[in-house]
């Protein structure tokens, strides 16, 4: 039942990769502690910190089907190179921007939106590039491992974050994770393997028709495009990020602002480390619907609930159901996607899982100020879970989807 790491002994550049992005993204999720927490002390309005998650979508849009065909027609590891030292530079500013007397609003959103905007063509590059490290028969081992270094991350840094912005202040957070990115950028530079550039490039001249071509393929494989609509269905009605600094004071526990934030990981990392038993399913659409649904659920209880422990069982709840549909969709994607073409898709599948939360802050943030931050996350539960049953019983082909049993 533990979670398998063999392929990290089995492959050395895929161990580089996964410590290298573990440690960035401990200096991410720091950053996306520290930047609502900026927003909420100046504004004290959850919209705010809702129009932030806005900002850093519309930068997604623009980047993430551009990073997707680029991963397809450039060398990888470069491409991650290059952007990490960009991102390198926006928390660099940050810091800067976070140590004046006066921080100005619009200064933090432009930054915000800028490291999304990098993000869109670091993420595909990223998710692109695992296959190509490892073996074929680990592919299911390593949907269930990658998600381990956002788990953990998501789990340690708020808490840390909530510490270091009382201790060491906003500036000196931000730093962390501009350093988080140079030791990143060192573990990338000991991967040895050369990463040869797709075939189709020759006959693909230009981006705008590589990623017609993308759309083309996800349009003929329905069983992708609905493991994408339920993905973002789930999020983009009940991501209750942005409400978490608002939750905790409402809830009375303004210090207690970490624990929010850490405890879907947790529900996700129990799943994780119990999940070999992902391995041997082969209904892999089924589990990333009911998950789907159960994430939806569990946030409309978010909302319903007066008691804080309540509540808190409830995020933790909803992220054990996030992550057992991030398993299934993560192996449905590397099984399925031929690799000339992974890049591309992986730009879509960026569009699903993270332009959802980040519209799903923005809605709720605005919701939230102008209902109640509670009645928000039960009806975005609500209609969440209602989609995502409708849209499967209108396109079943997720549902019907049986892959290959395994040996």
């Amino acid at each position: 039942m533990l979670l398998d790491i063999s392929p990290l002994r089995k492959s050395k550049d895929f161990r580089n990769l996964f410590l290298g992005q573990l440690i960035s993204s401990f200096g991410t999720q720091l950053t996306a502690v520290v930047i609502p927490f900026q927003v909420y002390s100046l504004t004290h309005s959850s919209f705010y910190t809702g129009v932030v998650s806005g900002i850093e979508c519309l930068f997604l849009l623009a980047s993430s089907l551009f990073g997707g065909a680029l991963a397809d027609r450039c060398e990888k590891r470069a491409l991650l190179l290059y952007t990490e030292a960009g991102l390198i530079l926006v928390p660099l500013l940050l810091a800067l921007h976070a140590a004046r007397p006066e921080p100005g609003l619009t200064e933090i959103m432009i930054l915000a939106g800028l490291a999304s905007l990098l993000m869109g063509f670091h993420r595909p590059a990223l998710e692109s590039i695992t296959p190509q490290l490892i073996e074929p028969q680990d592919l299911p081992k390593v949907s269930a491992l990658a998600p381990v270094r956002h788990i953990l991350t998501t789990i340690i840094s708020p808490m840390v974050g909530g510490i270091l912005i009382s201790t060491i202040g906003a500036s000196l957070t931000y730093m962390v994770d501009c350093i988080s990115f140079v030791i990143s950028m060192g573990f990338l530079l000991q991967i040895k393997k050369v990463f040869p550039e797709a075939h189709t490039v020759a006959h693909v001249p230009s981006f705008f028709r590589e990623i017609r071509e993308g759309i083309r393929y996800l349009r003929t494989k329905k069983i992708i495009l609905g493991s994408y609509l339920s993905d973002f269905i789930a999020m983009v009605f009940c991501n209750p990020v942005s409400l978490y600094p608002a939750l905790a004071e409402y809830m009375h526990r303004p210090s207690a602002i970490g624990v929010f934030y850490a405890l879907p990981s947790v529900g996700a990392l129990g799943i994780t480390i119990f999940s070999r038993w992902t391995l041997h399913q082969t209904r892999y659409g089924r589990w990333i619907i009911l998950s789907g649904m159960g994430w939806a659920m569990s946030i409309a209880c978010v909302g319903l609930l007066g008691n804080l422990y309540g509540v808190w069982f409830c995020l933790f709840l909803a992220g054990a159901f996030d992550m057992v549909s991030g398993i299934f969709r993560l192996t449905l994607w590397n099984e399925t996607i031929p690799a000339s073409i992974r890049g591309r898709l992986a730009g879509f599948e960026m569009l699903s899982y993270t332009s959802g939360p980040l519209l799903g802050n923005a809605l709720l943030g605005f919701l939230g100020d102008k209902i109640g931050i509670q009645p928000a996350l039960c009806i975005g539960g609500l209609v969440s879970t209602s989609l995502i049953l409708l849209t499967n019983l209108w396109r079943p082909e997720l549902w019907q989807f049986q892959a290959p049993a395994k040996q």
